[in-house]
């Protein structure tokens, strides 16, 4: 006899279904030996119940984690049970995720360090299955020119976006860069803004760090004045032509 969606079993002598949603093995016999006395369907009876097949739900776990797909689950399990079992966030993760228990609810941002560290214990919410776990991409950085890695950065926390960590993470500078950096960022009207950045100084440690926001592109030309329009072509193959096209339209000739 299967265990049915509501929690109850179906017992062809019993007049009517029997609740064992949540019942040991051994509680169940119980249930059904008392039932068989109250109906007098039988004096001393002797009931075994055995588990031949348990039932399982599914989480969905997508985006950026090394095992995205379907986990199966026979008991309910925590949300970093269910991210471990996914393999754990890629090092392309956002800061947060996005939780999904019903197709009625809204969607619900945990954010994951706070979740790994444990400092609110309510947000390692219980999973029962039919869940969705979304690890959204996190926020980049573009950057090109004389680093040993062009290539689109990314940063979880607005922190680690600096022109000198973002340079750090593209491996550093390549020899005989210039004096200056540029910043093209997107104003409202769509347009990249040109932001210059005296990258030697602040190299030197003579000025202040500076902030940089998603979708920023950082821009290091080499000190013989390479025109600054051909090297921003480089993105073209990292971020596509379009991005390409939209930064050299917002460029100053």
């Amino acid at each position: 006899t299967r265990v049915g969606t509501d929690g109850t079993i179906l017992l062809p002598e019993l007049s009517n279904p029997l609740r064992v949603e949540g019942l040991l093995p051994r509680e169940i016999e119980e249930q059904i030996a008392r039932r068989f006395v109250d109906e007098q369907i039988l004096v001393h009876p002797l009931v075994t119940v055995s588990i031949t097949d348990y039932a399982f739900r599914l989480i969905n776990i997508v985006g950026n984690v090394k095992f995205p797909g379907q986990i199966s689950i026979t008991n309910p399990i925590t949300l970093l049970n269910a991210l471990s079992r996914a393999g754990w966030i890629t090092q392309d993760a956002g800061a947060d995720l996005l939780l999904t228990i019903n197709d009625t609810d809204a969607p619900r941002k945990i954010n994951i360090h706070d979740l790994q560290m444990g400092t609110d214990p309510s947000l390692n919410i219980m999973l029962t299955g039919g869940e969705v776990v979304n690890v959204p991409d996190a926020q980049k950085v573009w950057v090109t020119g004389n680093v040993t890695r062009p290539s689109p950065v990314p940063f979880r926390t607005l922190s680690d976006a600096t022109v000198l960590k973002v340079i750090a993470s593209a491996g550093g500078l390549t020899p005989y860069y210039n004096k200056m950096a540029y910043i093209y960022r997107l104003d409202t009207t769509g347009t990249r803004r040109e932001i210059p950045v005296q990258l030697k100084n602040l190299m030197h440690r003579k000025v202040p760090d500076v902030q940089l926001f998603s979708d920023d592109i950082l821009l290091v030309p080499d000190d013989n004045g390479n025109n600054r329009r051909a090297l921003l072509l480089t993105l073209q193959s990292l971020a596509g032509a379009g991005a390409s096209a939209a930064v050299v339209t917002g460029m100053r000739p």
